[in-house]
């Protein structure tokens, strides 16, 4: 995940997967979905200090789909 384009595509594919597999998702909603993204950088261990990227960016909305 090196490009603004390939986080794009990932989302996109995330989209979709919510939309026909929602049952597969923890965090469904957009509220739950936005509880877990926030627990999980709290929780990654990341440095406050390491720049973010793109790649960065789609592990933690991929995280967020199942985290608690």
């Amino acid at each position: 995940m090196k490009t603004r384009d390939d986080a794009v595509k990932a989302i996109r594919e995330l989209m979709i997967q919510l939309r026909e597999h929602p049952e597969n998702w923890e965090n469904p909603t957009l509220e739950s979905f936005l509880e877990a993204l926030a627990a999980w950088l709290e929780d990654s261990g990341r440095s406050a200090d390491e720049p973010p990227s793109w790649g960065l960016v789609i592990q933690t909305l991929e995280a967020a789909k199942n985290y608690e």
